[in-house]
């Protein structure tokens, strides 16, 4: 469960929109009442968005991920984007920036990389520099709504969030499974219960 919830957590400062889908007409102008909504209306909310991200279908682990990836497998700059994160930087030479924290404690556990010429992929990395999750961004990110999935540096698909704005997330899990709805610092299930909650957003 730890583990868990710190990769909700990278997987949310940095975020992230869909394919062409004419359900996003009607998505798109929906503001953030999840708690006021009946049963029914959460159950077709969550099944367009689901619709909008695995298209029918889970999402698949990729193949020889390592091999297309290699290399970005190990930041070779990692001391100096160490510091630079530490130090708070949002933007540091071509990339966009940031940093994450245990909580309670000064010194940073992860990183992550954005290239300021290619939005569409993001790399965390360890304390080392070693690559440990890529987000893929889709649609026009940064404009909002979006949808992002993150996969493991296996190649192993860990969740999918479709991003209203920057307080509102809806979460699922790799499989199509629905997980929540971040708004702000809370994770609402779907009885409008607060599940987990959030540091930073």
């Amino acid at each position: 469960m730890r583990r868990f919830k710190l990769v909700l957590f990278a997987f949310f400062i940095i975020q992230n929109l869909c394919f062409a889908n004419l359900n996003e007409l009607f998505i798109a102008d929906i503001q953030y009442d999840w708690i006021n909504k009946s049963e029914v209306e959460k159950e077709t909310m969550v099944s367009e968005i689901r619709d909008i991200i695995f298209n029918n279908g889970e999402i698949k682990k990729i193949d020889n991920f390592k091999s297309q990836f290699k290399e970005n497998l190990k930041d070779k700059d990692y001391k100096k984007h160490y510091l630079a994160a530490s130090a708070g930087y949002k933007e540091f030479e071509d990339y966009n920036i940031s940093a994450f924290y245990y909580k309670k404690q000064k010194h940073i556990y992860m990183y992550a990389l954005q290239d300021k010429k290619d939005l569409s992929k993001i790399f965390y990395y360890d304390a080392l520099g070693n690559l440990r999750y890529v987000d893929f961004n889709f649609g026009d990110y940064p404009i909002y709504p979006y949808h992002t999935i993150q996969y493991s540096v296996s190649g192993k698909p860990i969740s999918a969030i479709y991003s209203f704005s920057k307080d509102n997330q809806y979460l699922y899990e790799p499989d199509g499974v629905f997980k929540g709805v971040w708004y702000k610092h809370n994770l609402y299930d779907e009885h409008s219960d607060i599940i987990l909650t959030r540091t930073v957003y």
